[in-house]
């Protein structure tokens, strides 16, 4: 098995500390605000798992995913207190920075 890195380095773009609007519409049946805003705590790359059954397996990583956990600012979303553990691991395509 090779697993090929072409990039010699891919920036999520979030990190640690940034402020990000969260669109919370999707995540829950019956979300109680259409977004919030908060605090990255956690950044992951979302690496995928890979196997071979052949000696001659090869895999580009061209571009990874990230995933974020993000505390919800419960002083302006007071609602976001029941159910914040639930954004402990958010795709990059809810979460925009914030102005």
């Amino acid at each position: 098995m090779k697993v090929l890195f072409p990039k010699s380095a891919i920036e999520s773009p979030f990190r640690v500390g940034d402020r990000v609007r969260v669109y919370i519409q999707t995540l829950y049946k019956k979300p109680p605000y259409e977004f919030i805003e908060g605090t990255v705590y956690q950044v992951r790359a979302d690496f995928p798992l890979l196997w071979a059954t052949k000696s001659t397996f090869e895999y580009e990583m061209g571009d990874l995913k990230f995933r974020y956990g993000v505390l919800p600012d419960t002083t302006r979303y007071p609602k976001m207190k029941d159910v914040e553990n639930e954004l402990y691991d958010l795709p990059e395509d809810c979460i925009e920075e914030c102005e």
